[in-house]
């Protein structure tokens, strides 16, 4: 008898320390049979939540509104819930998942519901014991916490002056119907408008933010004219009076220029028409007037004279001054006593004749000089001097000029000086014979 009562005085002290030293929490606590993903192959995962709200333990898992798990013991580590899940085997829990504590319906029980986020396919596929972090889960505001927040906004949120609103509302609008119809109309019509042009209105915007892109990049130079603007603005402001009086100065102008327009209207339509075919000869000759002033300004030497005789900072200059007797008779003394317009003219260097004139020494050629001395011809005395009527040296022809005549032949009659016999001068005729004198009449024997 006594042995039977120890037995059961150990037995309930075991109850009791079951039930209170190891922190029994009722029978929603322990693992209800027929639970789904309770069986020894399930997978088990942890889900950090901040706010569990009324979550218990066995409440259902979901995938895309099926429950395919349960929750199993939730704790707490560093000021969130550990709540730890248990699925079945053959589900795939994507491994971009989101947990989310929500209610079933309005007054149902509360469940945790693992889905890709919203708007994003599944992905890959949670490892099992991985744990979906904090950041990774949210909870649904509850029953009652919508409740209390709709409490708020009817009690102490205003809406009791929504009544207000509408009857001042109504007060204002009341006998104006056809100005409200108008405007409405009217902002109907805005809109319209606005939506035609809403290319145009982001085209603006842009090159707005374009040009505001320019402003700041520009904004040192921006602020040197905001500070330099205003003296010179000063400046102006002292040059008024001048500036009045220049423009009144050519309000008068315009005026008399108008009465000298009006006056001489037709005069002046008249030399413009004469003034038609010079303008329009000019116009002909357009393309090739560039040309003729680029001559003309480098006549007669041509445009390329300057990049021909320059060289760097120097000028080749060659210049031949002929004051000789026969050209100054010819030029300058033209016109006077001492003039001769057919003066006989010694070729100078850069005359077109002047090759013809000049002897080339090394055309001659060389030839040893003789082994005595060949004396001169005896001429006979009082004999004259023989004439020579061409050069006694040969004579360089001309070369053939750009712009310059052929070249004759190199005669006497084209060489102006030298040691040349001068033309023989033609014989005059001969005088006709003489007549007799006739007798004189009364001469005595």
């Amino acid at each position: 008898m006594i042995r039977g009562l120890k037995r059961l005085t150990i037995a309930g002290s075991c109850v009791a320390m079951t039930l209170t030293g190891c922190s029994f929490q009722g029978l929603n606590s322990l693992p209800l049979p027929g639970a789904v993903g309770r069986g020894p192959d399930a997978v088990t995962y942890h889900v950090e939540v901040a706010n569990v709200a009324t979550l218990e333990s066995n409440s259902p898992v979901m995938i895309d509104d099926v429950i395919v798990g349960s929750v199993g013991k939730m704790t707490v580590d560093n000021w969130h819930a550990d709540v730890e899940i248990s699925v079945k085997p053959d589900v795939v829990v994507p491994a971009n998942a989101v947990a989310t504590v929500g209610q079933t319906s309005l007054l149902g029980s509360m469940h945790l519901a693992i889905n890709p986020p919203v708007g994003e396919e599944p992905q890959g596929r949670l490892q099992p014991g991985a744990t979906i972090p904090l950041n990774a889960s949210s909870t649904y505001p509850s029953t009652e916490r919508t409740l209390s927040s709709l409490s708020t906004v009817v009690n102490g949120g205003g809406l009791g002056q929504i009544g207000d609103i509408i009857h001042n509302f109504n007060a204002a609008l009341n006998g104006r119907e056809p100005e409200i119809r108008e405007l409405l109309t009217r902002l109907d019509n805005f809109v319209g408008v606005l939506d035609q042009q809403r290319d145009n209105i982001i085209a603006t915007i842009q090159q707005l933010n374009r040009v505001a892109g320019t402003f700041a990049g520009q904004r040192d130079v921006i602020d040197r004219a905001l500070k330099e603007i205003p003296p010179a603005l000063d400046v102006l402001i002292r040059e008024r009076p001048t500036f009045t009086a220049a423009l009144q100065k050519l309000g008068n102008f315009s005026d008399t220029a108008r009465g000298l327009v009006d006056d001489a209207g037709d005069d002046l339509v008249t030399d413009l028409k004469n003034l038609e075919p010079a303008l329009k000869a000019l116009s002909d000759i357009g393309p090739d007037l560039s040309s003729a002033l680029i001559w003309a300004t480098a006549f007669p030497y041509g445009p390329g004279f300057a990049d021909t005789i320059t060289r760097g900072d120097y000028i080749n200059l060659v210049a031949i001054f002929d004051l000789t007797y026969p050209r100054l008779k010819k030029t300058m003394l033209l016109g006077t006593r001492w003039g001769d317009e057919n003066a006989k003219l010694i070729p100078a260097p850069g005359d077109p004749y002047y090759l013809n004139y000049s002897y080339d020494p090394l055309s001659v050629g060389v030839t040893p000089p003789p082994a005595a001395p060949v004396p001169a011809p005896e001429a006979p005395p009082g004999a004259p001097m023989p004439s020579v009527n061409e050069p006694l040296l040969p004579v360089t022809p001309r070369p053939v000029m750009p712009g310059a005549p052929p070249a004759g032949v190199v005669t006497s009659s084209s060489v102006f000086a030298g040691p040349y016999a001068a033309e023989a001068p033609a014989p005059p005729p001969p005088a006709p014979p003489a007549e007799a004198p006739a007798p004189t009449p009364g001469g005595g024997g």
